[in-house]
């Protein structure tokens, strides 16, 4: 098991340098549309879908969501840079919608006959993941290079890393035991601190190679990344309730030893709107091109 899962990993770990370093920015949209689209299959098991017609309509649906959202965004093979005001109200959206699912949350499982149906799910399922692909295309189309993304990777990713271990050395206080056992408050700060610190070193090369940075854009840039990380934080919390009331140990099983893209993904989808909603508000000239 423990081979099938490092191979996944290094193979997942390929395929995301090269879509994000390679491609340009248009195609990089059409590659996380086909990522996220095998999400929503797995997303339709969380709705309690079984039947495949039933299935299909919802992908439809989405798919057809996500062409409309191109269209409002600008994404198009020529265009240079995304409607900036269509751009933050999709990503606005979803900032919102991750503080309800905080609340959600923090009512488990009390609430679960208030939004566990499918119709409900099935809106939440749009919500979740439809601002996460706009999120990460505009960072995409923000530094062609993929910086952007790959950041963003890096700190949700270090996030849940030292969570983990801070959890396992020193958890003893259940942060969501209604939800996610497992999980502690010491290894929740201890999460945001390997975030604070991955983000100071990853300051000092921007500053010196990419763009100059004022005290001020250091002081909005931690205290974004600081946000980003709670809600990396939320964002997997809320997959995991989500499984939880449905009875699934994992999403899916589209990646070997890894479960499904959700999994994957899960604190992602709520990171990436919160961070690119942000650093557009706090950093309105962006453009690290």
């Amino acid at each position: 098991m423990l081979k099938i899962r490092v191979i996944t990993a290094l193979v997942m770990l390929a395929v995301l340098y090269v879509a994000t370093a390679w491609l340009s920015a248009f195609h990089f949209a059409l590659f996380m549309s086909l990522v996220l689209m095998v999400g929503v299959g797995e997303w339709t098991g969380l709705m309690g879908l079984h039947s495949i017609p039933s299935r299909l309509v919802y992908m439809v649906g989405f798919a057809a969501t996500l062409v409309l959202l191109s269209w409002l965004i600008g994404l198009t093979p020529n265009a240079v840079v995304l409607e900036r005001g269509a751009v933050l109200l999709a990503c606005g959206v979803g900032c919102i919608f991750w503080l309800y699912a905080y609340a959600l949350i923090k009512s488990y499982p009390d609430n679960r006959q208030q939004w566990a149906t499918r119709p409900r799910t099935a809106l939440i399922g749009f919500l979740t993941l439809a601002p996460a692909w706009c999120a990460l295309v505009q960072l995409k189309y923000l530094d062609p290079r993929g910086s952007l993304v790959f950041a963003l990777i890096a700190l949700v990713s270090v996030v849940d890393i030292g969570a983990y271990f801070t959890g396992r050395i020193w958890g003893r206080r259940k942060l969501a035991p209604a939800v996610s056992p497992g999980k502690s408050w010491e290894g929740f700060w201890g999460g945001l601190l390997s975030c604070l610190v991955l983000t100071v070193m990853m300051l000092i090369p921007l500053h010196q190679y990419v763009l100059p940075l004022t005290l001020p854009m250091v002081v909005a840039l931690l205290l974004i990344v600081q946000v980003v990380a709670v809600f990396s934080v939320v964002g997997d919390l809320f997959e995991s309730m989500l499984k939880r009331s449905q009875g699934l140990k994992d999403s899916g099983r589209s990646l070997p030893g890894h479960g499904g893209v959700l999994d994957r993904i899960d604190s992602l989808t709520a990171a990436a709107p919160v961070f690119v909603f942000s650093l557009m508000i706090l950093m309105k000239d962006v453009s690290w091109q």
